[in-house]
């Protein structure tokens, strides 16, 4: 069975590197902008549009300016990170009723600003 396991992960890896090498040679072609550089799809394309249009984008010396443009921020890469938690919950073995209640929850979430 680990045989089969294996060659499955290989031939998942391989077509996946096949698949984002093809899609990295269009950005690289057409925008000169490699795909690798930049977290999400949407970065590429602003800058993509950016290049394209030839637009040279002001420095902001106004606080309503920079204000106008951070509120209308959405999306990105948000994250947490710590290290280790300890839950106190009733629902497991260890639970101290001298303690507060504590939970660790885990979340997937899409479209967290839309």
């Amino acid at each position: 069975m680990g045989e089969y396991d294996d060659l499955y992960v290989l031939s998942d890896v391989v077509l996946l590197a096949d698949v984002f090498e093809y899609f990295r040679r269009l950005p690289l072609s057409f925008y000169r902008l490699d795909p690798c550089h930049f977290y999400t799809a949407p970065r590429l394309a602003w800058q993509a549009s950016l290049r394209m249009s030839g637009i040279k984008l002001e420095l902001f010396i106004e606080l309503d300016m920079h204000l106008f443009i951070e509120r209308g921020i959405k999306g990105g890469i948000a994250m947490i990170s710590h290290r280790y938690s300890e839950t106190n919950s009733i629902y497991l073995q260890h639970y101290d009723e001298a303690k507060p209640s504590k939970y660790i929850l885990y979340l997937d979430a899409n479209d967290l600003y839309g």
